[in-house]
């Protein structure tokens, strides 16, 4: 079967995503294990597809960490717009908190070796897309906070500012693997320094 678009075969177009993916689960199965400096020929054993595959995915390492740290925070923006709005803005804020460190938990021990040299206004300025996409999803529920008097702090971008740093991915791995505290407490934790910090009426 062939698409409309130049006649290129849509099973040669799935292979290629379905390598992309393997290769992106790779890089999480390495980084979980402390590989951190591996070669795109490990990726491509890792993943069991051909080196020449893998490269032409991934010119380098550094192309496919990328890859990985964007496709978990679209998962994370995925998550959050999955919970239902509601009507109490309270509630919601609550349970896109929970849904935050179940997320993280799942990709923070691979995510947490991953660091940009920029910073998250920075890159949000520069319009970097997942960025822009994690900051509008937060900035509208603390928008639904704001508008009901929920909250103190109106400066939207910075009140995401400060709670994706409470919430940081590293800072879930240290609470839930060098703590042992179970997911629901981390969330109880993190939530009430996320409403404390910004004045949230909980």
């Amino acid at each position: 079967m062939f698409a409309q678009d130049g006649g290129v075969p849509v099973n040669t177009r799935s292979d290629a995503q379905r390598s992309r993916v393997l290769l992106v689960d790779a890089v999480q199965s390495l980084l979980r294990t402390g590989r951190i400096g591996f070669s795109i020929p490990e990726l491509a054993t890792e993943a069991g597809v051909g080196v020449a595959t893998a490269y032409r995915h991934f010119p380098t390492p550094q192309d496919a960490l990328q890859a990985f740290h964007r496709r978990a925070i679209e998962q994370l923006v995925d998550a959050l717009a999955a919970v239902d709005a509601g009507p109490d803005p309270v509630d919601r804020f609550h349970r896109c908190c929970r849904t935050w460190v179940d997320q993280a938990a799942q990709w923070g021990p691979a995510v947490r070796y991953i660091r940009s040299s920029k910073g998250f206004i920075e890159r949000l300025t520069a319009g970097d897309e997942s960025i822009t996409a994690l900051h509008d999803m937060l900035a509208g529920v603390l928008n639904s906070l704001a508008l009901q008097g929920k909250t103190t702090e109106y400066d939207l971008t910075y009140a995401v500012l400060l709670w994706i740093t409470i919430f940081d991915e590293r800072v879930v791995y240290d609470l839930t693997e060098h703590r042992g505290w179970t997911n629901a407490e981390v969330t109880d934790h993190l939530t009430r320094a996320v409403a404390g910090a910004l004045g949230i009426t909980v």
